[in-house]
C-alpha cells in the first residue's frame, strides 16, 4: 500500500509495475499532456483504440466532485489497472481535485491484508465487489467516512444488489464507458433509473439505442448500442444490448456481425504470438526443461493454479476465472455450464 498526493514533487520509490505506471501517468499528467491512449470495451461497436483530450477527462473529473463534493485531502482508492480508463480516472480525479491516493496493486480482493484507512472514494468492477463481500472484512473500517462506492464494468446481479442493500454506505452501480470517459450516470442499488451527470444530454436513435452528449464527450454525440427507455431528461433504463454483445462481468464476446474469438486449436487469443508469452515460455523450458502435465486433479497440487486464477479474474475484470489442461475439458466444461 502507498499513500501519497499525486501532485508532490516527491513520491515514492515504486516496486512493482501497477506502481511505475501509475507514476508514469501522473508525470505525464503533470507534463501538460493534451491526449491519452486507450481502448474502447465494444459499448459502442467493435473495440477499437481511442484518443480522449485532457480536457474530457477535466470535465469528468469536476462532474464527479459536483456529485460527491468531494474536499482537498480526501483519500481515493485506486485499485484498478491504469490502462482501463477506469482506473486512469481515479488518479485523475486525484490530480484534478487534489485528493490523496491509497494505491494498491489491482487483484481480486484490493482490501484483503490492507490496514485500516478512511476512504472518501473508491470504484470496484463487480468481481472485486463480490469478493470484499465474500470476505467478510469490516467495511466500516474503510468506508464508515465514504461518499460514494462505485460499482461498474458490468451489470452487477442480482444477488450482488441484494447483499449490497445490507451495508449503510453510499454504493452506487455506474453507467459509462471509454468514449464517455468513464461514468456519466449513477443509480443506487435499489433504483430502477440511472440518473446522469451534470449536463450529460442524453437521447434515442431510432433503434431505441442510447446516445450521451457532454462536455466529457466535447459536446459531440456518442452512440450506444445499448437499448434504453429515458423516464425524463436525466434518467434512464438500460433494457439490453442491440447487437447482442453479452457483457460477462467487464468482457464483451460478440457472436452476432463483429467478431468472433478464437477459442479453437491450443493457441487460444494467438498468445503464442505475443513477445512477452515468448519469452516467457523460452526461460521457463530452460529453467524448469519440459513437462506435459495432463491435469490438475493429480496426488500434488500447487497453490499457484488457484494463485494465477484470481490474477487472471482481477485482469479481466470477471467475477472468477478458470484454466484447464486443454480445451477440450475447457470445451465441455463451457458446454456443462451453459446447459
Amino acid at each position: 500500500m502507498q499513500v501519497f498526493s499525486p501532485l508532490s514533487d516527491q513520491l515514492f520509490v515504486p516496486s512493482s509495475d501497477f506502481e511505475r505506471e501509475v507514476l508514469a501517468f501522473c508525470k505525464l499528467w503533470k507534463s501538460g499532456q493534451t491526449s491519452f491512449l486507450f481502448h474502447t470495451s465494444g459499448s459502442t461497436g467493435t473495440p477499437k483504440p481511442i484518443w480522449v483530450s485532457r480536457d474530457a477527462m477535466e470535465a469528468s473529473a469536476l462532474s464527479t466532485d459536483d456529485w460527491l463534493q468531494l474536499k482537498p485531502n480526501d483519500v481515493v482508492l485506486a485499485c484498478l489497472p491504469v490502462q482501463y480508463i477506469a482506473g486512469a480516472m481515479l488518479l485523475v480525479r486525484a490530480l484534478v481535485l487534489d485528493l490523496k491516493v491509497c494505491l494498491i496493486s489491482p487483484t481480486v480482493n484490493p482490501l484483503e491484508g490492507l490496514t485500516p484507512i478512511s476512504i472518501q472514494l473508491a470504484s470496484f468492477v463487480p468481481n472485486q465487489w463480490h469478493a470484499i463481500l465474500e470476505s467478510g472484512i469490516d467495511l466500516s473500517v474503510f468506508f464508515s467516512g465514504t461518499k460514494g462506492i462505485l460499482l461498474g464494468g458490468a451489470a452487477l446481479s442480482d444477488a450482488l444488489k441484494t447483499r449490497s442493500m445490507a451495508y449503510p454506505f453510499p454504493i452506487y452501480e455506474t453507467y459509462g464507458m471509454t468514449e464517455t470517459v468513464s461514468h456519466i450516470a449513477y443509480r443506487t442499488i435499489s433504483d430502477l433509473f440511472f440518473r446522469t451527470l451534470g449536463k450529460v444530454e442524453i437521447g434515442l436513435d431510432e433503434r431505441k439505442c442510447l446516445k450521451i452528449k457532454g462536455l466529457m464527450t466535447g459536446n459531440s454525440w456518442v452512440q450506444t448500442n445499448d437499448i434504453a427507455s429515458i423516464e425524463d431528461e436525466s434518467r434512464f433504463e438500460i433494457k439490453g444490448r442491440y447487437d447482442r454483445v453479452i457483457n460477462s462481468e467487464g468482457r464483451k464476446i460478440t457472436f452476432e456481425g463483429i467478431e468472433f474469438l478464437w477459442l479453437g486449436g491450443t493457441n487460444y487469443l494467438n498468445i503464442g504470438s505475443h513477445p512477452s508469452f515468448q519469452k516467457a515460455l523460452k526461460e521457463g523450458i530452460e529453467h524448469y526443461s519440459q513437462n506435459f502435465g495432463s491435469s490438475r486433479r493429480n496426488n500434488l497440487q500447487f497453490s499457484i493454479g488457484e494463485d494465477f486464477e484470481c490474477a487472471l479474474a482481477a485482469y479481466f475484470q470477471v467475477e472468477a476465472a478458470a484454466f484447464c489442461s486443454s480445451g477440450l475439458a475447457a470445451a465441455q466444461i463451457a458446454v456443462q455450464f451453459a446447459q
